[in-house]
């Protein structure tokens, strides 16, 4: 698993063995330049969350993050494992990313 650390310049961080020896290197400028690329909070919070993940170790289930078209993604939640804080986690996710797209287009 991989991750970058965006306080040191985008570096690349890896939670597992490295095989393509990219830890420590630095995400490339022409992807940091792109408008189409994730925002920096997106980054961090996906940092974070992939440092607690990392840390809880094999104890703590791993939430699954990506559903397929079409699935009942309220009903896999409800039936998971911790349903009311993953509940909350993909609200208040969602509902962020939301809340930053409006702030920054009603700034511009």
């Amino acid at each position: 698993m991989a991750d970058m650390f965006l306080k040191d310049k985008y570096k690349i961080v890896f939670f597992t063995f490295d095989a393509r020896n990219l830890a420590g290197k630095h995400l490339d400028l022409e992807f940091l330049n792109n408008p189409q690329r994730p925002v920096d909070q997106l980054l961090r919070r996906h940092f974070r969350q992939a440092v607690l993940a990392n840390v809880r170790g094999a104890g703590e289930p791993r939430f699954e993050h990506d559903f397929p078209p079409g699935s009942d993604i309220v009903g896999d939640i409800l039936n998971g494992p911790k349903p009311a804080e993953r509940m909350e986690f993909e609200l208040f996710s969602r509902l962020a990313a939301q809340v930053e797209m409006h702030d920054i287009s009603s700034t511009q």
